[in-house]
């Protein structure tokens, strides 16, 4: 479904060169989005920029000669044409735009916006170049880009019933995905299926990045698993690892203060891990761009089977309005999702706001950005423990994973034993508990 938020945003606004620019980035990114942008009717003369109408011509080229189109294969083609020269046809010029790119689910929206640009403008043009000899003429040709305009903003029921055909189409060819480890967790939200964009969520210190860390080395024993990690090094997750396995404390593994007793599970949980079909990237920094490139390159050379990232609010973004790039964010990991067909994991961080209430179990609304994470978002969890914040609780040692939101699955929470000192949690042998 288009953005509505972003269609308003764009309908107020007659400049088309931040979409422009959005589009020639977005292509730069993910080629295989023309099949999109055409489908809007968008050319060359649409384009408000000439510079920008020439790159989007240029690309077009390449695409019909089953060119590689990137920056760099680009800026060659543009040379071997020899017409254009300038800063708009140097590598840094079409790098910044892919970088400052990270709407590519809503490349269609951004292409529609062009034409309406253009089409407005042509609209404003005639009327004030009216020509009073011949004014029935001029009637007809607004009358006609009017049309036009309507036929550019709306869409049939045709098509809307075609979006969700497409929808039901998905939800049966997913079905079933892949496992957690979790037994009481699968069972709740039928695992983790393609094409799906699932948030874990947590307040600092409930061990959501363990817990997703847990998920990822339970998979990466029969799958390949890509685990961005912006946080923590790859040296660190590893310990964890292998602390999980062998049930060597972690601050031991750290240590190294291993005894006699220890040492063969060391060795064993070294072997172990040494085989986890897992690749880790420790860089932090990375953008949305960063990380789509990343993985299609992966995913080229060795096919993925899940992405796990941690964490979404410390992933490069423009400065700007945090609510609104965030959302950006995961709209472009679902579309990523799509693209790979696998389900993508980011994790979450959530609002001050838990700790300054009686019952700190969260909710949808404790979620930073959570409107724009709530619109994309296939499946949201939480997790909780309560004895992070009460001593007595009933509940030590154990954490609670609230399903929150699950497009296809049901809504619920499920407990699970914690194990801190071994970074790791592990099944519970207890029923689901229900929605909340």
């Amino acid at each position: 479904m288009q953005n509505i938020t972003l269609h308003r945003q764009l309908k107020s606004k007659k400049d088309s060169t931040d979409s422009e620019r959005a589009v020639i980035g977005g292509l730069l990114i993910d080629p295989t989005c023309i099949d999109e942008v055409s489908g809007t009717g968008l050319i060359t003369t649409d384009f408000n920029s000439k510079e920008l109408g020439f790159l989007y011509q240029y690309i077009l080229d390449m695409l019909d000669e089953d060119e590689k189109v990137d920056p760099l294969s680009l800026r060659n083609w543009i040379d071997r044409d020899g017409d254009h020269s300038g800063e708009w046809t140097g590598f840094p010029y079409l790098a910044t735009m892919m970088e400052e790119c990270i709407g590519i689910e809503n490349i269609g929206v951004y292409s529609n916006h062009i034409r309406t640009c253009r089409i407005n403008n042509d609209i404003e043009s005639l009327k004030f170049k009216i020509d009073y000899s011949n004014y029935q003429d001029t009637v007809t040709q607004i009358q006609s880009l009017e049309s036009e305009l309507i036929d550019q903003n709306q869409d049939s029921m045709k098509t809307i019933v075609g979006k969700t055909i497409d929808y039901i189409e998905d939800v049966n060819k997913y079905g079933t995905g892949l496992s957690s480890g979790f037994d009481s967790l699968d069972a709740l939200t039928n695992g983790f299926r393609e094409g799906s964009l699932n948030v874990l969520a947590g307040r600092p210190a409930m061990g959501k990045s363990t817990l997703a860390l847990n998920i990822a080395s339970h998979l990466s024993d029969t799958k390949n698993v890509l685990f961005f990690s912006l946080e923590m090094s790859q040296v660190q997750l590893a310990m964890k690892m292998i602390s999980s396995y062998t049930e060597i404390a972690l601050n031991t593994v750290e240590k190294g203060h291993l005894n006699s007793n220890d040492e063969q599970k060391w060795y064993e949980g070294l072997a172990k891990v040494g085989n986890k079909n897992m690749t880790i990237i420790d860089k932090s920094g990375l953008s949305m761009a960063n990380i789509f490139s990343m993985s299609k390159k992966l995913n080229s050379e060795r096919k993925i089977d899940i992405i796990l990232i941690d964490y979404l609010q410390i992933m490069k973004y423009n400065k700007g309005n945090e609510v609104s790039e965030l959302g950006n964010i995961t709209r472009e990991l679902k579309h990523l999702s799509k693209v790979l067909e696998i389900p993508i994991i980011i994790l979450s961080q959530l609002s001050r706001g838990v700790e300054s209430r009686e019952n700190k179990r969260p909710f949808m609304s404790d979620l930073r950005s959570s409107g724009e994470i709530e619109q994309d978002a296939d499946l949201i969890m939480f997790v909780y423990r309560d004895d992070y914040y009460h001593d007595d609780s009933p509940d030590r040692g154990l954490a609670e994973l609230i399903v929150a939101k699950n497009r296809m699955g049901q809504s619920g929470f499920v407990k699970c034993n914690f194990e801190g000192k071994y970074s790791k949690f592990s099944d519970q042998e207890l029923d689901i508990y229900g929605k909340q």
